[in-house]
């Protein structure tokens, strides 16, 4: 089945939907051919046509029936989407821009004395980031800390619930601690997202810190995603 989520109320203020706010972009960054549709229901109604489904059928009913994809027969010869058609363990597409063809290894960086490795996640009680100004949301979640390990925090002081010092390279941030066994002796973690800065965010504004304060950006030069397992930071007593 195909479902849609419907808006319950109309977008407030100068929202836009993320759909519209990325082809703005495109187009004002001479990038627009790369943005294939007129709007946010014109994209929708792109990626139905496959099925043979309509939007208009969506809407009416909340969802549609879609076909069943055939599965390949045990039988049948199996390719995937490389030059050759088959598993590729030496890549000629990153050859040809200058990257190893083969996957190396390099050794990660390891954090100096007194240092910790810096964890983000999400947690199940919010969609992304985006639901932390939901109330009810907020009153099952718990309040946002950062965890170290129990036996790190006892030779540092330190206890649950603490008010600690974080610090980078790039910035510090003030937050309290939980201290826990729940996590390695060189790392610690923290819930993303939080720190707001915005006072229309009533609920989530002033609740907990922004790890992006600290993070500092290490950037994959072949997928171009961001590492955000390679900040390093130290921890004090605030």
């Amino acid at each position: 089945k195909v479902f849609l989520r419907q808006p319950v109320i109309e977008p407030q203020g100068e929202a836009k939907s993320a759909l519209w706010i990325y082809k703005q972009l495109g187009e004002r960054l001479g990038l627009g051919d790369y943005f294939q549709y007129a709007d946010e229901e014109d994209y929708l109604r792109q990626q139905l046509a496959p099925l043979g489904v309509s939007l208009e059928e969506v809407k009416a009913k909340g969802y549609a029936e879609a076909p069943e994809t055939p599965h390949a027969s045990e039988s049948s010869e199996l390719t995937w989407n490389t030059p050759s058609g088959k598993v590729e363990l030496y890549s000629d597409t990153l050859s040809r821009v200058g990257f190893p063809g083969v996957p190396t290894w390099d050794e990660p960086p390891q954090p100096s004395e007194n240092q910790f490795y810096l964890l983000t996640g999400k947690v199940a009680q919010s969609t992304q980031f985006g639901t932390q100004n939901n109330q009810l949301l907020h009153k099952y979640s718990d309040e946002p800390r950062i965890w170290m390990n129990a036996q790190i925090a006892a030779k540092l002081g330190l206890a649950t619930d603490d008010w600690v010092e974080v610090s980078s390279e790039v910035g510090t941030i003030h937050t309290q601690l939980l201290a826990t066994q729940a996590i390695r002796p060189d790392c610690v973690y923290m819930t993303p997202g939080y720190g707001h800065l915005s006072k229309g965010l009533k609920t989530a504004f002033g609740v907990g810190a922004s790890d992006s304060a600290i993070h500092v950006t290490y950037t994959d030069p072949i997928s171009g995603s961001q590492a955000l397992s390679q900040t390093f930071v130290t921890v004090k007593k605030a």
